[in-house]
Parts: C-alpha cells; sequence; structure tokens
C-alpha cells in the first residue's frame, strides 16, 4: 500500500491511532485527512520539523480539517503527543502534531510524561460538552475545543497552554509565532503571542492576550514557497483585529500589522538582532512585510533553486511567478509543470483596458504534444510486440513500466524518462528511431492554461469551449479578480458567464472552485485532482485585486475582506465535482459556512417530510448533504433550477 492509501484505511477504522509521516507527505495527504476529519477520527499524525520547508509543508494543510499543535522542546514533544490524542478522543478531531526533529540521541527516560493516570482517565470520562463537538473552523468550536485542548495540558504541567503571552506587559510592539519559544530576554522590551494550538485558534486568546499596550503586531514567521508575499500567520491575525470579540472592547485602538516573513526560525535570533528587527518594525506605519532574517544579518538557505531543477528559470520566472497563483503551481508539479500560453501577458489580465486574450494558441500547442504523445504510446507497443526487435532487458523492462503506468506521474516521471533516453542511447537498432524522435514526451508534464475571467464574457469563442469539449488532459486556470459585491456585467454591458457551471454542464470535465485567502489547503486539493484527472479540468480561483493584478500595492486585510465575504456569503462557493466518481461523491461542497447553513436547511425540510410517517428514518441526513447538494447544482447547470446559487448573490450563470 501507498502511505496515502495506508492512512486512508483508518478513515473506517474507528481506533485511536498514531502515525508519523514526513512533512513532504502531507500535501499528498490531503484528501485522506480531510475525509479523517468529516469523519470525526480520533488519529494523531506526527510530523517532524527540522526546516523552513517542513513548516511549509505543515502550514499548507492547516484548513484541512485537522487540529494543528505543535511542540518547542523535546519535553512538550513527549507531553503534547498525549495531549493530541487525549484531545482527538475528546473532541473527536484528528490532530497534526509537529515536533522538532532533533539531532542526536534523546535520552527517553529522561522525557518521560508526568500526567497521573488517573487524571487522564478522569479526563477521559468526564463528561463531553455537546458544544465540543463540530467543525474546527466554527468559532465557538474553536473555543471549546481550546478549553479542552487547555485542560489536557494541564494533565502534564500547568504552565502549558495553547497559546501563551511572554515579555513586557506594556509592549508597543508584539510577536506572534507559530509554536516558537521565544525569552522575555530576547525580546527585550517587546512581547510575543506564542501560538502552540495554531487550529482551531482561538481569537478570544489571542484578543486576551494582547496587550491594550500594543500599537504594532508583527507575525514572525519561518516559511517558505508563499504564495504571497505575505505569510499565513499574518491572515489569522488580520481575522483576529477584524473579528466580533476584537470589535467587542470599546475604544481599543487596532494595532498596525505587519508581516516578517523568512526561513529562519524564530529562535535563531539573538537579543542583539530581534532588537534590530523590532527597531525595523517600528519605523513601518502601515500594513508592510520584510525579511527579518536580512535585517538582522541571518544568513538562509534558498530552496527555491532546488524546486525547479530542469526548468529554465528565466521562462519560468516569466510565466509563473509573475501571475496570481503561480508559485502554488510551481511548488506542487515542480518539473513537471508547464504553462503553455503566455499567462504572463497583460492583455491576459485586461490591464489598461486591453481586450483578454484567449487561450487557443497555448491549446494548440497542448493538443499537438497530446497526439504527440499518443503516438510514442503507439510506437513503444509496436516495438515491444515486435520480437523481432532486439532490445536490452533493462530497455524492455522499463519500457514495459512506463507503458501500464504512462498518466501516472509518480511512474511516469522525469527520472524514469531519462533512464529510458539513457537506455534508448545504448541501443544502435533502427527500429527504435520512432520512439527515438518522440522521446521527449516520455515524462507526464502538468499542462495549463493561464488566464483572466476575460475570458468568461464570450465562453463560446475563447477557446474555454474548445478545452472543455476537446477531452484531452489538460487543465485550465482561470482566475477571477472582481470586487465583491460583483457585477453581472463589464463596463461595456457583456453579460459574465459561470465558468465553472459552463463546464460542468457537458458532464466530462473536473471542475472546482477555489479561493487560495478562504482555504488554501482546498486549492491544492483542488489543483492535484485537477492534474490527475484524465480528461480536461477548469478551476475557477478567487484573488480579488482592485488595482489590477500586476500592482504590488494591495492591502492583504482588504484581499481577505473581500475573499471572506465572496465565499461565506455563497457569492463564491467553494467546490469540487469529479464526473468519474459515484453520484453521492461527485460534487463536494467545500465552502464550510455554506455547507453548515444548507445541512441546516435539508435537515429542517426532511423533518419536515418525515412527520407524515410513522418512523421516519433521518440517520443518513448529513451522509446525503453533498449528494443532494451536487444534484441541485446539476440541475441548474442544465437551466431546471435557475436560483439555487444566483439567489446567494453569485453572477448569473449562462
Amino acid at each position: 500500500l501507498s502511505r496515502a492509501a495506508e492512512i486512508a484505511s483508518l478513515v473506517d477504522n474507528d481506533t485511536r491511532t498514531h502515525v508519523v509521516v514526513s512533512a513532504s507527505e502531507l500535501i499528498e495527504l490531503i484528501p485522506v485527512l480531510r475525509e479523517l476529519a468529516q469523519n470525526k477520527r480520533s488519529v494523531v499524525v506526527h510530523v517532524p520539523i527540522s526546516s523552513a520547508d517542513d513548516i511549509t509543508d505543515v502550514l499548507a494543510v492547516r484548513d484541512s480539517g485537522c487540529a494543528v499543535l505543535r511542540s518547542a522542546t523535546a519535553q512538550q514533544a513527549v507531553d503534547f503527543s498525549l495531549v493530541a490524542s487525549l484531545s482527538a478522543q475528546k473532541l473527536g478531531v484528528p490532530f497534526i502534531h509537529c515536533f522538532a526533529n532533533t539531532s542526536g540521541a534523546v535520552d527517553v527516560q529522561a522525557y518521560e510524561p508526568v500526567a497521573d493516570n488517573a487524571d487522564i482517565a478522569a479526563f477521559l470520562k468526564s463528561e463531553k460538552d455537546e458544544s465540543e463537538e463540530g467543525d474546527v473552523e466554527d468559532v465557538s468550536a474553536a473555543d471549546a475545543a481550546y478549553a479542552v485542548v487547555a485542560q489536557a495540558m494541564t494533565l502534564f504541567d500547568t504552565s502549558y497552554s495553547p497559546v501563551t503571552y511572554v515579555g513586557a506587559a506594556d509592549a508597543a510592539l508584539v510577536y506572534a509565532t507559530f509554536g516558537s519559544e521565544l525569552s522575555a530576554e530576547t525580546l527585550g522590551a517587546a512581547g510575543a503571542v506564542q501560538i502552540s494550538l495554531y487550529r482551531p485558534l482561538s481569537v478570544q486568546a489571542v484578543v486576551a492576550l494582547l496587550p491594550q499596550s500594543a500599537t504594532r503586531l508583527v507575525a514572525l514567521e519561518q516559511v517558505v514557497r508563499q504564495p504571497t508575499a505575505w505569510g499565513p500567520l499574518l491572515f489569522d491575525l488580520a481575522t483576529v483585529l477584524h473579528s466580533r470579540e476584537w470589535e467587542a472592547q470599546e475604544d481599543r485602538a487596532r494595532p498596525i500589522i505587519l508581516d516578517a516573513v523568512s526561513a529562519a526560525s524564530p529562535t535563531e535570533f539573538s537579543a542583539a538582532q530581534l532588537a534590530q528587527v523590532t527597531k525595523h518594525a517600528e519605523e513601518l506605519n502601515s500594513p508592510a512585510h520584510f525579511d527579518p532574517a536580512a535585517i538582522a544579518g541571518i544568513t538562509t538557505s534558498n530552496t527555491l533553486a532546488e524546486d525547479v531543477a530542469g526548468l529554465s528559470v528565466d521562462e519560468q520566472k516569466k510565466r509563473v511567478e509573475s501571475i496570481p497563483y503561480g508559485q502554488l503551481l510551481r511548488d506542487l508539479f515542480k518539473q513537471r509543470l508547464h504553462v503553455a500560453n503566455a499567462a504572463e501577458s497583460r492583455s491576459i489580465w485586461g490591464d489598461a483596458g486591453q481586450v483578454g486574450s484567449t487561450p487557443e494558441f497555448g491549446f494548440g500547442q497542448l493538443a499537438a504534444a497530446e497526439r504527440e504523445r499518443t503516438r510514442l504510446v503507439q510506437a513503444v507497443t509496436d516495438v515491444l510486440r515486435d520480437v523481432s526487435v532486439p532490445l536490452s532487458k533493462a530497455l524492455h523492462t522499463a519500457l514495459n513500466q512506463w507503458l501500464g503506468s504512462k498518466d501516472d506521474a509518480a511512474v511516469a516521471s522525469h527520472a524514469l524518462a531519462d533512464e529510458i533516453n539513457a537506455l534508448l542511447d545504448a541501443e544502435t537498432t533502427s527500429s527504435l528511431d520512432a520512439v527515438r524522435r518522440l522521446r521527449g514526451h516520455f515524462a507526464r508534464q502538468s499542462s495549463w492554461l493561464v488566464g483572466a475571467d476575460e475570458w468568461a464574457y464570450d465562453l463560446g469563442s475563447s477557446g474555454v469551449h474548445h478545452v472543455i469539449s476537446s477531452g484531452l488532459n489538460v487543465n485550465m486556470l482561470v482566475l477571477d479578480t472582481a470586487q465583491y459585491p460583483f457585477a453581472a456585467t463589464d463596463k461595456n454591458g457583456t453579460r459574465k458567464k459561470d465558468v465553472g457551471l459552463y463546464a460542468m454542464n457537458y458532464g466530462t470535465a473536473y471542475v472546482a472552485s477555489v479561493a487560495v485567502y478562504a482555504s488554501y489547503t482546498q486549492v491544492l486539493q483542488a489543483l492535484a485532482e485537477a492534474d490527475a484527472f484524465p480528461g480536461p479540468s477548469v478551476v475557477v480561483a478567487y484573488l480579488p485585486h482592485a488595482g489590477g493584478v500586476f500592482g504590488g500595492n494591495y492591502s492583504p486585510i482588504e484581499v481577505l475582506q473581500q475573499s471572506k465575504l465572496a465565499v461565506d456569503s455563497g457569492a463564491w462557493p467553494l467546490y469540487r465535482w469529479d464526473p468519474t466518481k459515484a453520484d453521492s461523491a461527485r460534487f463536494q461542497l467545500d465552502s464550510e459556512r455554506l455547507r453548515r447553513s444548507l445541512e441546516d436547511f435539508l435537515q429542517r425540510e426532511n423533518v419536515l417530510a418525515a412527520i407524515g410517517h410513522s418512523e421516519p428514518k433521518l440517520s443518513g441526513i448529513r451522509a446525503s448533504v453533498e449528494g443532494k447538494i451536487g444534484e441541485r447544482l446539476a440541475r441548474k447547470a442544465r437551466g431546471d433550477v435557475d436560483t439555487l446559487l444566483g439567489g446567494l448573490g453569485g453572477p448569473p450563470l449562462l
């Protein structure tokens, strides 16, 4: 079994389980983690971390529905592993517990947990408050989960807390960190809110700990490979400062929010170095981001060059880094990524009033490449069937392996392609000439067309229609940068279409609707599923930019607010549609707040319908919710139900 399949087996197993995975495996496990959360499994996934890359991978799955807990010391690693287990059992929520991957041996005897077994038994047997159950994204559930985890922590050390504050009580500048322990001596006149329980994040706890004197709140983040210059903790802090808990405080000024992002751990900064960072942050008077390691003179390793091995750096930077969501594509698909159209062209994004470019040219390139790969498959098949062709055993084995898994990116990799090409070079027979001519298509590419919602105003002639109806393995990423609330037409009065529903109407394309500032994890899952789908895929992505996508001056708080409003209102629903799955699993609604509203509505509908029955059967209500939503959305795409989502404030359909 693959690692993902092994852990997926836990979904149907209600036993308490601990598994250890590497951080690099987490993105592949996103679908499994989501299933574990939806099925309320008491699984603890332990993740050793030793670099900014590892932490970035952990944060990438922060919206999977799992709780995320980080220990900062060896003692905490032992204690928090049990805290995670106990809390998972009581809450019915899977936990991701990340801990420092220490080099060298650790004396296990010195770090034995100190909790009394009787106390643990009493904790587990204590009556569970119904409010403790629920999705970890729900605010009330987050506070209830915080209380449970805090109670579990006190079983081991009364000084433990899911969120702590250290430093000056009257600090004007306060840092916020994910699990890193900064001392009062290192902080000097500053303070720090240190978050061990990152998901669910208790807004109330952060608000309560932040000193009244704070005028600047700095997210001190150790992350790399972010889709924007702003790190994930910054957006959580923005949510805190614009929450109802914050607004409930009368006459409290909102601190300026800053983002300090680098590959350096907060614990790497000496008192003198952190003082330099503090001084720099004190001079900033509006939301800004900066590299604290550079200011402190700390050298960090750059892993980005490794991620683009095998690619033209200039082409990758031109085609990918300059466009929204481009960093996500590069990090997910690395060497396999191929953006076929001139995605960096400003005309695609409608800048300066220009008409949006079409994806037709890029689609022509991808269609030609698909035809060439089909010819390669036939050429390899012919060679393997012809017993008269002299092949080495190694080449015969490699070609068979490739032919059996040519569409599996894990098998049809650049490494296998290089191996086959080296073996081809060692052969002299002319019978392999057809294979040699097409050798550039051995590795399975992740082929994408990237563009803006300008394409959505004329789907029939823009090339979108041709991609969707082609049946070819081509992926399309269409970004919508409109401000919320959405306008139904452009400035010329042209009606905007819903690309996602247009694609679903064909019934043969994978379709997803995503928003990176609403659910980063859902974006990763949708892009990975689109790449794996054996046919056309359309991912529509929301990223509001009032000044255009090439404008550097935009407020992360404004982007976050726009995204949250659009998603929570239902105007931009998050969903995934896979026509190859069973009817009940074909449509997955990922908008948590919208899902809960629809669940409540459907439950009331089912209860009313069941009143007339002597023995109403309501046990399957939750399991059938997504199937019913999918059926309704499909009817809407066919024009049968024209107001399901339109009434939620979204754009018109077709």
